[in-house]
């Protein structure tokens, strides 16, 4: 298990280190094995590391020549298949998260539809100043994000969106009745006002 933040805000100043420190440390527990930072412009993304794929190259974030950046948690069960199959593709690492890059940069936002696995991934091209997120069809890995006036953060774990001061985390009664009847929240809605899954 990785842990994985970020934010993209909406008028173009860098995201305030605090708040990405505070949402790094909300998610400490899901990743001992190291913490990585990137920073780009009005984009700013952090993962904690459990390390499971290359041990040794495997940090993140990930990079692609086109400039696009990749932080995720998961695993893509195909990823040897995949990397088999891009002839001429330099790849930096042995882990199986570098494959998405590369693809994205081939197929654009249709990259996640090669991917098999459990996975939650945020990705930053600079030069198409887009942010995607995207998880596994099943939803096994988590991803939230909140969407304010400052712009956009999302986290692995609502109680680091909360940490990071971008939400209060005010309990959605409806959506907490059905967590404790369902064991989940069924469509974007969390149990925690202005938090929402992505689908």
């Amino acid at each position: 298990m990785c842990g994985i933040a970020g934010m993209m805000t909406s008028d173009g100043r860098p995201p305030s280190p605090n708040v990405m420190q505070a949402m790094a440390e909300a998610l400490a527990h899901r990743g001992p094995d190291g913490v990585g930072h990137y920073r780009l412009g009005d984009v700013a993304m952090m993962q904690r590391r459990l390390a499971i794929i290359d041990l040794v190259t495997g940090d993140q974030p990930l990079y692609e020549p086109g400039g696009a950046a990749l932080v995720a948690n998961g695993e893509i069960y195909n990823y040897v298949e995949l990397r088999a199959g891009m002839d001429g593709t330099v790849f930096s690492t042995a882990s199986d998260c570098e494959v998405p890059l590369h693809i994205y940069r081939r197929k654009g936002l249709d990259f996640a539809d090669d991917l098999r696995g459990m996975y939650a991934i945020a990705l930053h091209d600079p030069g198409a100043r887009r942010l995607v997120l995207s998880r596994d069809p099943f939803g096994i890995k988590p991803l939230y994000y909140a969407e304010t006036a400052e712009g956009v953060a999302f986290a692995s774990e609502p109680r680091a969106l909360i940490a990071g001061g971008i939400v209060e985390g005010t309990p959605v009664p409806q959506a907490r009745n059905e967590l404790l009847q369902l064991q989940f929240t069924t469509g974007r809605e969390t149990i925690f006002a202005g938090i929402q899954h992505v689908l």
